[in-house]
């Protein structure tokens, strides 16, 4: 299972806030704990300081190849930032986030084949938000083929499987659930990812939400969330649906993992 650290993120007051004071000690300190808790990438986003947007998101990147050991992925909605951004990442993988079948995919593709960097794909086309599975299938087989022709290979394709909130809409996570069968069953070696905590969004008492939602799309097939791996009650979630899939030989893994809960 691939973490992506979710707590990099400009949308997130108290993280704005660090970013906005340039606050370097709880900076490092949060890279730091999410690589501790088990990430193995983390997500940077600052696409809320709108023209300040780059100079953040190098800043992040600096300091978390100085401080962390992880992963890095590029998470912002404009080509040019991703492009300039990319080229401060030296000798880590790197991630792209991302495209969609209408937006970015041909500006990024290039950038993603040059620095060998994976890339996150949204089903979305020309009608929008894909109302059902179906739909979120038809359009992940355009974008797999796309990214394939253009020299992106199976492994570094991530297809988003679009977690939205339940408040809104209560099969959504039953929608994406089966996506992520379909899709694995389909393409075993491409990966299918979400921003996990989306499904809980407007809802009391989250993780709860949270948990239950990952342990069922662990079970169909995900191998890939952005997400809070800092909370333990999520940590110990993870670790749990993964033994129970059968992809935890002997508990290993859980039992590591409720032992570094405590």
């Amino acid at each position: 299972m691939i973490v992506a650290g979710e707590k990099f993120n400009s949308s997130i007051p108290k993280t704005f806030e660090i970013l906005q004071k340039n606050d370097t000690a709880q900076l490092v300190a949060l890279a730091k704990k999410q690589e501790l808790a088990g990430a193995h990438y983390l997500d940077l986003n600052a696409a809320m300081f709108g023209e300040e947007e780059l100079s953040k998101l190098e800043a992040l990147i600096g300091l978390v190849q100085e401080s962390t050991s992880c992963g890095i992925m590029i998470d912002s909605p404009s080509p040019d930032v991703v492009k300039e951004a990319i080229k401060r990442v030296k000798d880590r993988p790197v991630i792209i986030n991302s495209v969609t079948l209408t937006e970015r995919l041909y500006e990024l593709v290039p950038v993603a084949r040059e620095y060998g960097a994976g890339i996150v794909a949204l089903p979305i086309g020309e009608d929008g938000m894909p109302e059902d599975a179906e739909k979120r299938v038809e359009n992940a087989k355009e974008l797999i083929r796309i990214l394939s022709e253009n020299g992106i290979g199976h492994q570094g394709i991530f297809i988003d499987i679009l977690a939205e909130t339940l408040a809104v809409n209560q099969k959504s996570a039953f929608y994406a659930i089966e996506a992520v069968a379909r899709l694995k069953a389909l393409y075993p070696e491409v990966h299918t990812i979400c921003g996990l905590s989306n499904i809980s969004f407007g809802l009391p008492k989250r993780t709860n939400i949270n948990a239950a939602f990952l342990t069922a799309a662990v079970f169909a097939g995900l191998d890939s969330a952005i997400m809070d791996i800092t909370n333990d009650a999520m940590k110990a979630a993870l670790f749990a649906a993964l033994a129970v899939a059968g992809k935890d030989e002997y508990c290993m893994e859980y039992m590591n993992a409720v032992s570094d809960i405590g």
